[in-house]
Parts: C-alpha cells; structure tokens; sequence
C-alpha cells in the first residue's frame, strides 16, 4: 500500500492541499486563490468551478514538489465550509453563484426569519448561534427573491460534497457538514425536519449524512485524471473545516483548544460528550475523530477586517510586512482602539448591524499604529471568549494558535500577554489540509489510529508564554478598550450566561 495521502481544504479565499507521508510527515503544501465575487455591497459569493480549478492545479502541484508520481497516492480527502451550499439542478450544474457566509444583501429579512422560526428553538435544536449567513437563511432568500432558481434546484451540496459529487456522482455528507446550516438536529445528527419544514424548505434537496469523516465513500473514476491523481484512487469522506483545523493542529483531546483566525476567528474545544449551550454562542458538533465532540465560538469580521486593511491601505504589502511595521509601535498604539466588526459582532457580544471603527486617531499616527491596533483589537477578545468557555463547564488546558495567525510571533505574543495564559503555535498553518490528509491516511490504514496520525502530520512551536508586565499594562489597555466599546457600541449586550 502506497505511504502516501493528499488532504484538501476548500477555503472562503483559496483551496490548500496538502500531501502527507506515514514516515516523512507533511511532504508539500500547495495554495491556490481565487476571488470573493462582490457584486453588489454587501454581496458576497463564491464560484464553485473555481474550486474545483484550484483543486485540479494544487494536486499536480504538491506531487511535483514531493517528486511523488500519482500510482504513489492512496487516497484523497477533502474538506471544507460548512457554512455554504451550492445549488445544484436535475443535471447536477451549479445554477448560480453561491452565496458566501460573509454576505449581508437583506439582514432585515435574516432577522425576521429567525424571529418567525424561534430563536430559541433554532439553538436548541441546532446547537448554533442563528446568524447571518448560513444555509437556512440564504436558502430562504433565494426561495423568496429567485424563484426561477429555486424551482430547479435538486440537490443543496457544501464545497466538499459538491467537489465529491464532481468526481464521483455520490451525493451525501458526513456528521460536521450540517452543523453550521442552522438546519440540523444534533440530537439525531442529521437535518431538523421540523426546521426544515417551518422555513419550506424540502429535505429531499439536502444530501444524506452517511459517512464518517474518516470513512471512504468511493473511489475516483475518470475524472482523477482531471485534478491529476489516477481512477482507482480512494475518495475519504472528510467533514467541516474547522474540526479538520482542529485535527491538524493536534486539537484531539478533552482539555484541548484550537484557535485559529481565517475569514472568522474560531475556538474549538474538545470534550468526550456534546454539552449543549442554551444562549447558542458555543456551537456543538461531532469532531472529526471518533468518540469526540468539538464545542466552537465562530467570531465574525475578525480576520476579514485584517484582509479589509490590507487591501486598501496596504498598498500592495503583504502581511508579515504589515505585522513587521507594527512591531516598532508600544503596546496601546498610542491611544489609538480598533472594533474589528466589518461583518457586524457575534461573540461574545452580539449585534449584527454594527460596523468596524478605528477610535482616538491622532494625526501623528502613522501605518504601522492602525495595525497594531486591528492586532489588539482581535486579541482583547480573547479573555472572555476563554471565559465563555470555561463557564459552560469546557475545560482549556492546552490553547494552540493554528491557521495563517500562527506564522506571527508578534500577534501571538500580544495575545498571550493580553489572555495571560500560554499559547502554542502550530509550525504549519494549512492545518485543515492537514487534518484532511490524516483522515485520509487513516480511511486508507496508513495510520493505525488518528493520534498515530497527529504525530506523523502535526508539528507544534515552543509555547508563548505571557511577558506578566506586559499582561498588567494589556490589562488596563483592555479595559479602556472594553469602556469604549460600550460607548461607541451601546446596542452590543454581555455575553448571556447560562439559564
């Protein structure tokens, strides 16, 4: 049997892969782009066949940097958003664009969705935060404005599902993939019949859950050829991209906690039971690895606001060259506060119709105090989202840093000397590639077991521990910033504790 496997990971901005080896670990990596589609403000929409070109470019791409032949992979995974679904007709075509889970083109109508539907419901069958976004409320939107779209659709598929069906005609899911739809049940474990049935929408469109993540569900036919692997190659059923993130990052035991920072800031915390949470900021979901559950905060708008700045003030920088300017600057950036809400606040204050805000320039602030303050505005988050979690009886003995974040050993001292508690970076950010592959080497029997597998794919950094005099000057930084926010953002309420 071959000793080599790729994971993939369908991504808002780009498709990473990654191909991974039982003894030499994670051989290659490779990253392929494509754009956000923006055609109106607020809009905010994916091309599917661009995943499906980046995945064709990125296969061939990792083999050729490994010097690895295609009769050398025994299997592929992939997986990806689960906060999105493409429309797929009678013939099995896209029919359209698909709608990003960072749009906002009718949040009057989203609200009126969840207050018709019942929010309270929606949390306690879903175990999800009803937000803008997610399946449920942009599958109602297309129902209610594209009805020429709507008559036609067959099946509702998510970026890993509609690529699986791409390759092999299989429709179906696995356990994470409706999880961000706002449609589930996670007491069954598949979609809630009554939500479906109170917002009409058919069940019949929705793929089955029939796979665990870390079972094959077929194998490649001539289409391999397509993305650059041969037909006979196993096609591993995968799941969600953060449980894969988490995976990636070694994130498989109770205690364990990864955070990463995408699009969205998420903290995924592992358990070996679900632990429903009735105010909906914590998420639940089955974990990629058996006999676990991962417990996730999703934090809208914070990555996104970095991305904002960077292209239109970066002037062409890249971020390490961003981060680098901020190194120069004191903590505190001289008064200058970020409120890093472009997409609106969800946790741990929650109000979707705010907006991002710099507070208290002044004139002698230059590049360099903007981003260190978009940098600290993230992590003067990061204290209470730590508390969210501890108060719904989660334990957080191990923070991990993963995803593009853990390449800055500035940002992730900031964070550790603002939490206070010490972080571990991953020394590979494509962690849900990774995660991917090792689902794939363990559907193939490479790995014996998935922590057989964490310890072939995963390599962690030494842990940033917190400078204590920076931790009491952050701590009254904080609580300046907190005092702001407040005023500048009344209509953002405390996180709700536990009924």
């Amino acid at each position: 049997m071959s000793g080599y496997v790729i994971g993939a990971d369908v991504g808002s901005s780009c498709l990473k892969a990654a191909l991974v080896h039982a003894d030499r670990g994670v051989v290659a990596i490779a990253e392929h782009v494509y754009p956000m589609h923006r055609p109106h403000p607020g809009w905010a929409e994916n091309d599917p066949a661009d995943w499906y070109h980046a995945l064709a470019r990125a296969v061939p791409e990792v083999l050729a940097a490994g010097k690895v032949s295609q009769g050398e992979v025994s299997a592929l995974c992939l997986v990806g958003q689960r906060d999105i679904a493409v429309l797929l007709d009678q013939a099995g075509e896209a029919l359209g664009p698909v709608i990003h889970w960072t749009d906002r083109r009718d949040p009057e109508e989203t609200t009126a969705l969840y207050d018709q539907l019942g929010r309270a419901e929606l949390i306690g069958r879903s175990g999800t935060l009803p937000i803008p976004g997610l399946v449920l409320p942009n599958l109602a939107w297309v129902k209610r404005h594209q009805p020429g779209i709507w008559r036609h659709i067959r099946y509702a598929l998510q970026p890993k599902d509609y690529l699986a069906f791409r390759l092999t005609g299989d429709i179906g899911t696995d356990p994470t993939g409706p999880t961000r739809s706002c449609m589930n049940d996670w007491r069954t474990g598949t979609w809630s019949e009554a939500t479906c049935a109170a917002a009409g929408i058919p069940l019949e469109v929705l793929p089955e859950v029939k796979y665990d993540p870390w079972e094959p569900r077929g194998v490649l036919g001539r289409d391999a050829y397509e993305i650059g692997l041969l037909p006979g190659t196993v096609l591993v059923a995968g799941g969600g991209d953060d449980p894969a993130a988490a995976l990636g990052s070694g994130v498989v035991d109770v205690g364990d906690v990864s955070i990463g920072t995408g699009s969205s800031m998420s903290w995924r915390a592992v358990d070996e039971e679900p632990r429903p949470d009735p105010t909906g900021l914590i998420g639940m979901m089955p974990h990629v690895v058996p006999d676990r559950y991962l417990h996730e905060m999703v934090v809208v708008g914070s990555g996104t606001t970095l991305r904002w700045f960077r292209d239109a003030f970066g002037a062409g920088a890249h971020y390490p060259q961003l981060i680098a300017e901020a190194a120069a600057v004191q903590g505190g950036c001289d008064g200058l506060l970020c409120f890093p809400f472009v997409e609106g606040a969800s946790v741990p204050v929650q109000d979707d119709s705010v907006r991002a805000c710099f507070y208290g320039i002044s004139s002698h602030h230059s590049r360099a105090h903007f981003v260190r303050a978009l940098l600290e505005g993230i992590a003067y988050q990061y204290p209470t989202l730590l508390e969210v979690l501890t108060s719904r009886g989660l334990k957080a003995q191990t923070l991990t840093i993963s995803d593009g974040e853990a390449r800055s050993e500035l940002w992730n001292q900031i964070k550790a000397d603002v939490l206070g508690e010490a972080l571990t970076p991953a020394l590979r950010v494509e962690a849900p590639s990774i995660g991917a592959a090792i689902l794939a080497g363990y559907a193939a029997g490479l790995f014996a077991t998935i922590t057989e597998g964490v310890a072939a794919a995963v390599d962690l950094a030494a842990a940033i521990v917190p400078d204590e005099t920076s931790h009491v000057v952050y701590r009254q930084l904080r609580g300046r910033w907190e005092q702001v926010r407040g005023e500048v953002f009344p209509t953002l309420s405390a996180a709700p504790s536990v009924p």
